[in-house]
């Protein structure tokens, strides 16, 4: 059994389980050897994320990448298009830029679909590292999962840009080939599903809004390949369910440590 535990701060422990597959057994390895390189990964609890605090941010982007990010309100169509700057930025990666914008990228991106939630811890937790550690994976080797249920422990987003059921979601087919990204990518975070998300998918209109609207995408990559990508990357479940609702149940959460069985 590959298992391992999450604990926050004051907090009861979260034990997770992976599924018994070679995908699993990688992403246990790796998340096991990169904690032991760096035992300081990074947590964000969306709370702390307000409105308030993302105009900071607005500033500092305004101040040091000339973005137009002050806005008097936000709605899923102005962070759709701000994010666009995002995905334009970093288009070739966190390597390609100074160093010194990472921190302030890192946190735009987060702040942004923060706001988007309102402010709440809405569809899950994360610890990340900021790094490229990882490996490939193939269509095939993809956990692809609809239904997200409460607990699921999901593989971290490794692209700033959205998988193809986000996209198709938000109905955001401009510069389709930068904005949706293929999870061909594992790095070791941690994500914890904290809500049920079911998902009723019409696989003909899916695939047809693709090929209508964002046309190009799919002659790059081919309906089979969309298909198999579509959905979230489950490799696992949080064994003790009463723990992860008490654990939300904290104004505030502080991540403490991970341990390995």
């Amino acid at each position: 059994m590959l298992k391992f535990t999450v604990h926050f701060k004051t907090c009861p422990p979260l034990h997770c389980q992976l599924y018994d597959n070679d995908l699993s057994e990688k992403y246990y390895k790796l998340l096991n050897i990169q904690y032991q390189t760096d035992s300081n990964p990074i947590f964000r609890d969306p709370q702390l994320y307000t409105l308030q605090h993302f105009a900071t941010l607005a500033r500092q982007a305004s101040d040091k990448l000339g973005w137009d990010w002050i806005r008097s309100k936000y709605n899923l169509q102005i962070t759709t298009q701000l994010h666009k700057d995002l995905e334009k930025y970093l288009e070739n990666g966190f390597e390609h830029i100074p160093a010194e914008h990472d921190h302030l990228l890192h946190e735009l991106h987060y702040a942004l679909h923060a706001i988007e939630s309102g402010s709440k811890r809405n569809h899950w937790l994360q610890i990340e590292w900021f790094n490229d550690n990882g490996f490939s994976i193939t269509e095939n080797e993809y956990p692809a999962k609809l239904n997200l249920e409460f607990g699921d422990i999901r593989l971290q987003n490794p692209y700033v840009g959205h998988h193809p059921l986000y996209v198709y979601e938000q109905q955001d087919n401009i510069n389709i080939l930068q904005t949706c990204k293929f999870h061909d990518f594992v790095k070791p975070g941690v994500n914890i599903v904290i809500k049920n998300i079911p998902k009723k998918l019409n696989w003909n209109t899916y695939i047809n809004w693709f090929q209508t609207f964002c046309p190009e995408f799919v002659q790059h990559h081919g309906v089979e390949k969309l298909k198999k990508f579509t959905g979230h990357p489950v490799v696992g479940k949080v064994q003790n369910l009463d723990d992860l609702k008490t654990v939300l149940k904290r104004p505030s959460l502080e991540f403490e440590k991970l341990t390995f069985d």
